[in-house]
């Protein structure tokens, strides 16, 4: 399929159509991975309780190990550490008892206040005084062995050993709501109970009936259960900075993977896709340009132009696609579509002139293959067109792989009065050697060649060997991009009547088309009038 030609003639909306191409493509491109992070954020922020409720789960379990010895079946929070004091005290509550209670107190990292009492005194870290009551007989404890565990104000537990003699040691811990987490929230919003087989104690707040509470439980040891009851309000208020942490983590790890799709998406990809639906709504039509005999004024066939006719009217021009249909092997398919619209379409003009044709671009490697052929032919038949009323153009803008399958090809097309041509000659991989091995009977020569006519351009002198080698060659030679009389003047003087370009008519649609052939055939064949 050809490019447009590079002219100041070219048609005005093709201009904005390949931008609006463009932007369609970086659309695509960017279409999923902008999909994907609007989906992801949305996903993200539909997780949100599931988030911090992991978060808050995650550091209960590490923070519920703190207090405990858990190699010690009846070792609970603080009782370890009064277990280690004992043998340290005279039980006397003297000045070296209170040093004990004292240091112990401050080497814990879970003791907040110590005291001993004896039978006839009490001391504690505060010297010789004890004014945390023991509490031995309220109901609200849990009593394992000598030990008596039982809850204390603002979320701290109280923790009793007991002696045969009546002597006792008491431990009130950290507050809870430090031991399990960070950040404050309201007491009522966080409750947490202990449990030691069928006894159990609130040791901060109480469940309500009235909130609605997530639970969290974990073993302490064998026998010891902590449960901790969390509202949807508490969950928030202690996992805040670390849920936003998360979030902004988690925004920037779907971000880099939306934008290295992105990259990865890259324009060949987004086209192809583009392409690839084109084909499916059969938005690939072909434009006719009328080839001329400077002589006679008489239309002897025309070359179909490929254009990529959008469903919104957009006007995609050729060279923004073409390389990359051929590199996805599209091209095979767009060709079909071509022939199929081609043949109808040539197939319904009147009062041709009997070796009027209509040429079309086939890639190389199409014509490699004997399929192209018999499909070709077979669709010619179905529209009851005249094989000789097609022609098929060699582009060389990919190289044959075997050209002695292509020979055969072109030959059966041959065979059967498909002429075969060289499309712009010279520019391409084959170069003239194609002419040389292939069934070629027809040059067409570039408008890179064309545009050098009154000039002194080193191609000039090309343009005239080109000519003369078709001559000596026995070649029908076809002058492309002609787009002023005196070129279409140069050219007659040097053999070559056969004209396409902007001088006699540019590409059209098929309907326009049709209208300059009636318009050439009423001025009798004066083709410069049907502009």
């Amino acid at each position: 399929m050809k490019h447009i030609p590079n002219s100041n003639r070219i048609p005005a909306i093709l201009i904005p159509s390949h931008f609006k191409f463009m932007n369609n493509t970086l659309w695509l491109r960017w279409r999923l991975p902008l999909m994907i992070f609007v989906l992801g954020t949305l996903l993200i922020y539909l997780m949100q309780g599931f988030i911090k409720y992991a978060l808050f789960e995650h550091d209960l379990s590490h923070r519920i190990n703190i207090p405990l010895d858990v190699n010690d079946t009846n070792a609970i929070l603080i009782s370890t550490a009064i277990n280690n004091l004992v043998p340290d005290l005279s039980m006397t509550c003297s000045d070296d008892d209170i040093d004990a209670l004292r240091l112990t107190n401050d080497t814990s990292t879970n003791i907040q206040f110590l005291q001993l009492v004896t039978t006839d005194r009490g001391c504690s870290i505060y010297g010789h005084v004890a004014p945390v009551s023991d509490d031995s007989h309220a109901s609200h404890k849990i009593t394992v062995g000598n030990l008596t565990i039982s809850p204390y104000t603002n979320s701290r537990v109280k923790v009793v050993r007991h002696f045969t003699n009546g002597s006792y040691v008491l431990a009130v811990s950290e507050p809870f709501s430090q031991l399990l987490y960070n950040n404050q929230t309201n007491k009522h919003n966080i409750a947490v109970y202990l449990i030691y087989k069928d006894q159990h104690i609130h040791l901060q707040s109480k469940k309500s009936k009235k909130e609605t509470y997530q639970l969290f439980q974990k073993p302490l040891t064998h026998d010891f259960l902590l449960q901790v009851y969390a509202t949807k309000t508490g969950i928030n208020d202690v996992t805040k900075p670390d849920a936003v942490l998360v979030n902004i983590s988690l925004l920037l790890l779907l971000a880099v993977f939306c934008l290295l799709l992105g990259i990865k998406n890259t324009h060949h990809k987004t086209v192809k896709n583009m392409i690839e639906s084109g084909i499916h709504k059969k938005e690939f039509i072909p434009y006719y340009q009328p080839i001329i005999n400077s002589v006679s004024g008489e239309i002897i066939g025309c070359e179909t132009l490929l254009r990529w006719h959008k469903s919104n009217g957009e006007i995609i021009p050729p060279n923004a696609f073409i390389d990359i249909a051929e590199k996805n092997k599209q091209i095979y398919e767009i060709t079909d579509l071509l022939i199929e619209q081609v043949t109808a379409d040539i197939a319904s003009l009147k009062d041709l002139n009997d070796q009027f044709y209509a040429s079309i671009n086939v890639p190389p490697h199409q014509l490699e293959n004997q399929t192209f052929a018999t499909k070709l032919l077979q669709k010619l038949s179905e529209h009851d067109m005249p094989n000789h009323r097609l022609a098929i153009e060699v582009t060389e803008r990919t190289p044959f792989t075997d050209l002695e399958s292509a020979k055969s090809v072109m030959q059966r097309l041959i065979d059967n009065d498909i002429s075969i041509k060289l499309d712009d000659a010279g520019t391409g991989f084959g170069g003239f050697s194609y002419l040389q091995e292939l069934p070629i009977n027809t040059l067409k020569i570039d408008k890179m060649f064309i545009d050098t006519i009154g000039t002194c351009d080193v191609k000039a002198n090309i343009l005239n060997a080109i000519i003369t080698f078709g001559k000596k060659a026995n070649l029908i030679m076809i002058a492309e991009g002609v787009e002023s009389l005196d070129q279409v003047e140069y050219l007659r003087k040097q053999g070559v009547f056969l004209i396409q370009g902007f001088v006699y008519a540019k590409p059209m649609p098929f309907k326009d088309f049709q209208q300059f052939i009636n318009t050439c055939i009423k001025s009798n064949n004066n083709c410069l009038a049907c502009k």
